[in-house]
């Protein structure tokens, strides 16, 4: 069994060309220009938009994907509305709910993919609802054929949380997406988020809700906050973003490591996000490495004989599920496929710079715990 000198993470933030960013800092320095808008601020907004193949008049940049979410929800209307989610997800998804004044009604996920199930959202729904919002979980692709159709049915919108998906093609389904760039996430920008939508009427909209509402040098139009984001945040997008194909290549090294290494258990298995066809334009991005354990007393057994004997710091994510956090304990017991996941599941370190030696040692040592 091999302990690690230096802590394992379940991820680490990739970090560019130190001279490259210092250069970019030299021209922000000669600017003075800081946030609101600023230079480079627009050049990541144009990479990105050829990076993701979506008119720059369909997306809008945030400071986090947090509040890129809230905005979005906002924007959208869902003030006072019941709005159908998962509760196998982060909190930040149902936090911007709450804090538009919508009301998360939780449905039950998938129990291949662990993403929301189209046919439990549907079971959920309430005269008030006005829109859905599931999550790519892991970057995993929800069933958006499934969405579309319930979408149309009954006239709702749909919202996806995208926050693990950047670079799958996943933005292109639904009413809007955001995408979280969280230095946890294979791709960031120290913080950061990005929301994508069909409607080009959001980018305006948006724009004011960002920077407080204010429209003009005299008018406040709504109750804005201060999302923007600046312009650090902007470079180091911009110089990880050249490294995109390099850290999706590494991470399906390291995940083709662990699949090896498991082919063929019953006793640690991986959610299948093959479960349906994937949707056009999909390709994956590893975004994180999670696996099944028979139960709950082996998925604990395994998190911390790996913290303890190896210095491995594997993730239960997602534990708790959101239903056992206080404000949410209205839904307890409403989603059995999902709590029986989060007792169950383990994620594993995945990030660029983990050797598939390290990833190897990894998957065997949790073999022999096994």
């Amino acid at each position: 069994m091999k302990r690690f000198e230096e802590p394992v993470l379940v991820t680490r933030p990739y970090l560019p060309d130190l001279d490259a960013f210092k250069a970019g800092c030299e021209e922000i320095w000669g600017n003075r220009w800081l946030t609101n808008n600023g230079p480079v601020l627009r050049r990541f907004q144009g990479a990105l938009a050829g990076y993701m193949g979506v008119p720059e008049s369909n997306l809008s940049l945030f400071v986090n994907g947090t509040l890129a979410l809230e905005l979005g929800f906002y924007a959208a209307g869902l003030s006072g509305a019941d709005v159908v989610t998962t509760p196998f997800t982060f909190v930040a998804t149902s936090h911007a709910l709450r804090r538009v004044g919508a009301n998360p009604v939780f449905a039950d996920v998938d129990p291949e993919t662990l993403c929301l199930s189209p046919e439990a959202a549907e079971r959920a729904m309430t005269p008030r609802t006005k829109a859905i919002v599931p999550v790519h979980v892991y970057g995993h692709p929800c069933d958006v054929d499934g969405f579309a159709r319930l979408g149309e049915k009954y006239g709702v919108k749909i919202i996806y949380d995208a926050a693990h998906a950047f670079g799958t093609g996943l933005h292109a389904f639904g009413d809007m997406s955001m995408f979280s760039f969280h230095p946890t996430k294979l791709f960031h920008s120290c913080e950061g988020g990005l929301l994508t939508f069909r409607d080009t009427a959001f980018e305006g909209r948006l724009a004011e809700l960002r920077n407080f509402a204010i429209k003009g040098e005299l008018s406040c139009v709504d109750v804005g906050t201060n999302a923007k984001m600046n312009e650090l945040q902007a470079l180091m997008g911009l110089e990880c973003l050249k490294a995109m194909d390099s850290i999706l290549a590494s991470r399906a090294e390291i995940h083709a490591v662990y699949r090896e290494a498991f082919a063929g258990r019953s006793d640690v298995v991986f959610p299948d996000p093959a479960a349906f066809p994937a949707p056009r334009g999909f390709s994956p991005n590893y975004a994180y490495c999670p696996v099944l354990f028979r139960d709950f007393e082996t998925r604990e057994r395994i998190c911390t004989a790996l913290r303890e004997r190896c210095n491995v710091f594997a993730r239960r994510y997602f534990y708790p599920l959101l239903t056992d956090f206080a404000p949410y304990s209205y839904g307890r017991g409403t989603c059995p496929v999902a709590e029986d996941a989060a007792r169950r599941v383990l994620t594993l370190p995945t990030y660029f710079g983990l050797s598939v030696d390290d990833a190897r040692a990894i998957a065997g040592d949790i073999l022999e715990m096994l």
